[in-house]
């Protein structure tokens, strides 16, 4: 008798776990095909920049460019500043010397070719809080996914606002780095053995990007109205961006409390993904809206903020560099007249010593394969 009571009592047991699970179909469906509007205007000298675009479904991450739509801005004083499509989706202003003032109320205006008509929010430019300083520190933060720690570089922010109001920040940064390829081009098959008069012609490059991380912060709950060595990002050793010169463009932008809160909404919702005691997500929806339809769902955000920029550069630290350089191919230089001369020209480096020997990949080679450009950018030092 006392077996059968374990049993029942295991049998309620299983039953009260998973009655608690139900199965969650969200209407995912309404939520394609949305507009999604991405444009910023600052008090910067940098062409304003409006993407329109359509959402996907939500197995994909792709956005539909959004053509043939008709922008403009309005100011307090009613003026218009036009913008044209300059290719699918990106609209820029027609004056490219056009750029918000501080303290000036600014909206935004969208017609699609259906003849749907959107606003945006006023929304007041705020003074821009100058950045005093951007710098790196060298760092071996522990790798819970790989077990161990990682060497690189953290880089910080400091700022002081001019107001003792409360401050919100957003930061965007584009990073831009020298780097080389494994091995020169000393000479090319192509059916049979070419001198390359420039052995390192296609050796060096350098990559631009942007770094693809939401960074945001309020002075809200500090003593001062200012940052204080604010973690930005961080670049790892385990990569060639760090391998020869670094530069990080930091631009600091000053917004409004309603802009920092849809942020920060998308941060928190982000970082509850993956926890199994974390609430549905919700669309979180910006400051553009139907004018004939209010309730419609409209993605994105017209951002106004106080804009200022900060450049550094990096030499390359002295850290134990993981990155994986290509492994010369020595044995393979016996079979190179029997490949296909689709696969001409093939690289081939003359190793001191060594002997010839070519390689897995071109990019090998070629740093341009990597994405880089083998002309540096003008800013560079």
């Amino acid at each position: 008798m006392t077996k059968i009571k374990q049993v029942f009592k295991l049998l309620v047991l299983l039953i009260s776990i998973t009655s608690c699970v139900d199965m969650y179909w969200p209407d995912l469906d309404k939520y394609e095909n949305l507009l999604v509007v991405d444009g910023l205007l600052t008090n910067n000298s940098n062409q304003v920049v409006v993407k329109l675009s359509r959402s996907s479904p939500v197995d994909s991450d792709i956005l539909k460019p959004l053509s043939n739509g008709e922008l403009f801005f309005t100011d307090e004083d009613e003026i218009v500043t036009h913008l044209t499509e300059t290719e699918p989706g990106t609209y820029l202003t027609v004056d490219s010397s056009f750029h918000g003032l501080v303290g000036k109320e600014y909206q935004l205006h969208i017609k699609l070719p259906n003849g749907e008509n959107y606003i945006s929010d006023v929304c007041k430019l705020p003074v821009p809080t100058p950045i005093e300083s951007v710098y790196g520190i060298l760092e071996s933060p522990y790798q819970p996914h790989s077990n161990h720690d990682l060497p690189g570089v953290q880089f910080f922010v400091e700022n002081k606002s001019v107001s003792n109001d409360t401050s919100y920040y957003l930061w965007k940064m584009y990073q831009t780095y020298k780097y080389r390829s494994t091995f020169d081009i000393d000479l090319t098959w192509e059916g049979e053995l070419i001198v390359n008069p420039d052995a390192t012609a296609l050796r060096t490059c350098w990559l631009t990007s942007k770094v693809n991380k939401l960074v945001i912060s309020s002075t809200k709950h500090l003593a001062q109205n200012s940052v204080n060595k604010f973690p930005l990002h961080f670049v790892s050793t385990n990569t060639k961006t760090l391998s020869i010169r670094y530069s990080l463009l930091v631009q600091q932008l000053t917004i409004s409390q309603s802009t920092f809160d849809f942020y920060d909404a998308i941060d928190e919702q982000d970082a509850a993904q993956g926890n199994m005691w974390s609430e549905q997500p919700v669309q979180i929806l910006g400051n553009i809206h139907n004018t004939d339809n209010p309730d419609e769902p409209v993605l994105g955000y017209f951002i106004v903020a106080g804009s200022d920029e900060m450049r550094i550069f990096l030499d390359r630290p002295q850290l134990l560099f993981s990155y994986i350089e290509c492994e010369p191919d020595f044995e393979g230089m016996r079979f190179i007249e029997y490949e296909p001369q689709s696969m001409w020209p093939i690289y081939i480096d003359d190793i001191m010593f060594l002997g010839l020997a070519r390689a897995a990949y071109k990019s090998c080679f070629d740093c341009r394969l990597s994405g880089g450009s083998l002309t540096p950018p003008d800013f560079w030092e």
